[in-house]
């Protein structure tokens, strides 16, 4: 589901994004902790957590 305008200038004066360096930081962050939570339900459905 794509992000509306406003929820994208939300986004930007939520973490005083001011340059592209400052996008790629988020974004780079963001991605990271995506994909551990990803691996750590993927690890805990295999192992039988869930």
């Amino acid at each position: 589901m794509p992000a509306t305008k406003q929820q994208i200038r939300q986004i930007i004066a939520d973490n005083n994004l001011k340059s592209v360096a400052d996008v790629y930081s988020l974004l780079r962050d963001s991605f990271k902790d995506i994909l551990q939570e990803l691996m750590e339900a993927e690890l805990d459905a295999s192992l039988g957590y869930e």
